[in-house]
């Protein structure tokens, strides 16, 4: 660069100017330290970044096939549509009678289930045999009950409470202290942790 000043210079005008310099050692920076003295600091500055950033020819090029980026794209676009799909409630389709049936085929209590269908345990703690025979007990694939139950907690609507508190949704528990705490027999205890191992 020429050490006359061709125009006022603002300082993106001057950082952009030294920037172009084919050496941005000491010398050149002194030399615009001293025309543009009111952009000392960002001259330092930009010195300083420009010292740390390698050329853009010794940074590798990875040379990817088009193939390839289309099908990470693709990829990309399915899992972003299978996270807007809504998961299916598996507990939908039952009615009270259909509820307790389930709940006596499973052998386990109501309230267990109830816990169970509003998500009220923590869907990392419950055991994958568990929720495969629920699944098959529902009519419903393993993965799409276990989709379901790693959704939030929540509560199911239509039902009558007699409180005079507002209900809430609570914080999830474990699977082992919903079988601890959901009025089953030793036996169902037993046979629920059983499907842990």
């Amino acid at each position: 660069m020429s050490t006359s000043k061709p125009f006022a210079a603002d300082e993106e005008s001057v950082l952009m100017a030294f920037s172009m310099e084919p050496s941005h050692g000491r010398e050149t920076l002194v030399r615009y330290i001293k025309e543009y003295p009111q952009h000392a600091t960002a001259l330092i500055d930009c010195s300083i970044d420009l010292r740390h950033e390698p050329p853009a020819e010794d940074v590798p090029a990875t040379v990817v096939p088009d193939s390839a980026v289309d099908k990470a794209w693709q990829r990309f676009e399915r899992a972003v549509q299978q996270l807007d799909v809504e998961v299916a409630n598996p507990f939908a389709k039952l009615n009270t009678s259909g509820f307790k049936s389930l709940a006596r085929s499973l052998d386990v209590s109501n309230l267990f289930l109830m816990r169970v269908r509003d998500r009220a345990i923590s869907a990392a703690t419950i055991p994958a045999r568990f929720i495969e025979k629920l699944a098959s007990e529902l009519g419903a694939t393993a993965q799409a009950v276990a989709a379901y139950l790693q959704g939030p907690p929540g509560m199911v609507s239509g039902h009558a409470f007699r409180s005079s508190v507002k209900p809430s949704v609570g914080e999830q528990i474990t699977f082992d202290h919903a079988v601890a705490t959901s009025q089953l027999t030793p036996e169902q205890q037993a046979t629920l942790k059983a499907l842990s191992d």
